[in-house]
């Protein structure tokens, strides 16, 4: 898209305002809110400048307290240039004469910002272009909705949400008919926002609910992702409900999952170069290198896949999350399940993410993991078909690692990773994620008060 194709939009649309920005560290889409002149005047190819602090604070906007070369009091928290991608502009369903643009972040002297999760999937991309794939991706993510406005939450602390839709009733179409008031508004004002949807469900927790993103080009899917994640929660505000990705947000019922899917075309688009007739199950070469990469970093990687605390209490045996490195063909029990009875749709899903992630950067480790594997022809571990992946025992696959902590010590020691992300990138994410487990480390729990308090 150009300008003059943005300006035929917003004159026939009578937009007056641009909701321009991108996401931080932690995949929050964060931006500002420009009157449309300002977006014609020079904003459109110049940018708009934010504070730094966008990448030198957490989740909840406290200040990291941790060591960080880009930002930080000792820099003086100077300016970045948020310069919009124009193929991501988009009239916002249901926000009156609004368009929305999802920006790359550049340094004041015009360099990409490296530490930008945006930037980081492009790089990946690129490589895999330079090795003449064109990566295709899909995301699949759960959420639940909770009878609760902001302000109920807030006061409540968070604590014993009202559910939506009581007890579990997965694929239950007379159940699901009793909010198609919200998810049928989903469904007509994404497609309205040019985020294509293949299908939606109801889910295997109470007031959980699936939406499966169509298959598209991998930048396209993050971008789709981003924006879908952001607007069911501006969707459930206006409905006075309370949105939630995060990962599991009560002990004993299913996660949220970010389940993606990829594959690798030839570069034109027209050939789905991860099917092969000629070989078992359909699995070509590329594909089978492709897992044994993913596989292969899956360790190294889970930091990216799983960025907080909560993030592992989603790996819990028998629960549809991965337990270990497995992989097999249509097996919801692996970490890497393979699809492959049709050219068109052959592909790998990585079922290790949660819906916390951060959609470029989890893009962008399942890409970088498989062009890893193709480089260095490496072979996966036993192709799971009709087996319980998790009744394997750990010396013939690996665990997932436990813990945040865990994962951080692994992400470090990771010359894949610094290959394929930067060693800047890698030293930025590495301190934020320490910031975390500071910041968690310090709190006291409701379970820590019901376990200790009386008793100790």
């Amino acid at each position: 898209m150009n300008i003059d194709q943005v300006r035929e939009i917003i004159e026939k649309e009578q937009i007056d305002t641009i909701k321009l920005g991108g996401v931080d560290i932690d995949g929050v889409y964060r931006g500002k809110r420009i009157p449309v002149r300002e977006f014609l005047g020079s904003a459109w190819n110049k940018g708009v400048c934010f504070c730094d602090v966008l990448f030198g604070w957490d989740i909840q906007n406290q200040i990291y307290e941790v060591p960080l070369k880009f930002t930080g009091w000792d820099t003086g928290y100077g300016d970045i240039v948020a310069v919009p991608d124009l193929n991501t502009f988009r009239v916002v369903p249901g926000q009156e004469k609004t368009a929305s643009v999802l920006c790359d972040y550049y340094t004041e002297h015009g360099e990409l910002l490296n530490i930008a999760p945006r930037s980081v999937l492009k790089k990946v991309i690129a490589k895999a272009n330079e090795l003449g794939f064109r990566p295709y991706s899909a995301s699949e993510l759960e959420f639940y909705l909770f009878d609760e406005t902001l302000k109920t939450m807030n006061e409540k602390q968070f604590s014993n949400p009202k559910v939506l839709l009581p007890g579990i009733h997965c694929y239950n179409l007379v159940r699901s008919s009793a909010v198609e008031y919200i998810i049928g508004e989903v469904r007509r004002r994404m497609d309205q926002y040019n985020i294509e949807l293949e299908a939606c469900n109801t889910e295997y927790g109470p007031g959980q609910f699936e939406v499966n993103l169509k298959y598209t080009d991998a930048l396209e899917q993050a971008d789709r992702t981003v924006l879908y994640k952001t607007y069911i929660k501006e969707i459930a505000v206006e409905k006075n409900l309370f949105a939630s990705f995060m990962a599991k947000w009560q002990e004993g019922i299913s996660g949220n999952s970010f389940h993606i899917h990829q594959s690798l075309w030839d570069l034109n688009g027209t050939q789905n170069l991860f099917y092969d007739t000629n070989n078992p199950h359909n699995i070509s070469d590329t594909m089978r290198y492709f897992a044994g990469g993913v596989l292969a970093t899956l360790h190294e990687f889970t930091a990216l896949y799983a960025p907080t605390i909560n993030s592992y209490k989603r790996f819990v045996e028998e629960s549809y999350a991965p337990f270990n490195e497995t992989w097999g063909i249509d097996n919801r029990t692996v970490a890497c399940r393979v699809i492959a009875s049709s050219n068109k749709g052959a592909r790998l899903e990585n079922r290790t993410p949660g819906a916390d992630g951060n959609p470029y950067l989890v893009t962008a480790a399942f890409l970088a993991g498989g062009l890893y594997g193709i480089m260095n022809k490496i072979e996966p571990p036993k192709l799971l078909v009709r087996e319980n992946g998790y009744n394997l025992p750990p010396e013939i696959a690996k665990p997932l690692p436990q813990n945040l902590t865990e994962s951080i010590e692994a992400l470090r020691g990771s010359e894949v990773a610094k290959q394929f992300f930067g060693e800047e990138f890698i030293d930025h994410y590495l301190s934020t994620r320490l910031w975390e487990i500071k910041v968690f480390l310090k709190s006291v729990t409701d379970w820590e008060r019901k376990r200790y308090m009386e008793m100790a």
